[in-house]
């Protein structure tokens, strides 16, 4: 009898070692996978970028046609509170005034507003002095007109694009791959 206790508790030991020394776990993720998964990553924000990016613009071309209201009002009350002043002066004060609290929506380094200059995001005021009105216009990035207001006091006139225009122009021209 006691030979064969022996002889099943060997027999158990065997049947517990490993067999061939095989090192694999199947829990273990491969670089296969890995690479699989960032593959995959990269291809869905490769399709959600464009939406990404077209609302970031939108969102800038909102702010520009907003520093140009902006600019407007302001130029409409510094006229009625002083009906004599140039409109040079006027757009200077309003302009230097303005910069300190609105920002550039395209290039933080850039002012808000330029006078008779063109820079990327900025809002361009052209003060006309035989005519006492200033021009207001601000462009997209693409450098689409977005806003043109002409002041001359006591009224102005102003054409505004609709920004949703812009997204389908911009929608169709990347599906007809301009």
């Amino acid at each position: 009898m006691d030979e064969n206790k022996t002889e099943n508790t060997t027999a158990g030991k065997a049947d517990l070692a490993p067999e061939d020394n095989k090192d694999e776990n199947p829990n273990k993720i491969t670089i296969f996978e890995i690479f699989v998964g960032l593959l995959l990553v990269l291809c869905i924000g490769l399709y959600l970028s464009p939406n990404i990016f077209l609302k970031l613009d939108n969102k800038r071309n909102a702010q520009m046609q907003t520093n140009a209201s902006i600019f407007t009002s302001k130029a409409l009350g510094e006229f009625s509170s002083n009906n004599k002043m140039k409109a040079s002066e006027a757009a200077q004060k309003i302009a230097k005034e303005l910069n300190k609290v609105n920002k550039n929506p395209y290039d933080k380094k850039n002012p808000a507003y330029l006078i008779k200059a063109k820079c990327k995001g900025c809002v361009i005021i052209t003060p006309d002095d035989a005519l006492n009105s200033i021009a207001v216009e601000a462009y997209s990035n693409d450098n689409i007109l977005l806003v043109r207001t002409v002041i001359q006091p006591p009224s102005f006139v102003t054409y505004t694009r609709d920004l949703t225009s812009l997204d389908a122009g911009k929608k169709k021209g990347k599906k007809d791959g301009k």
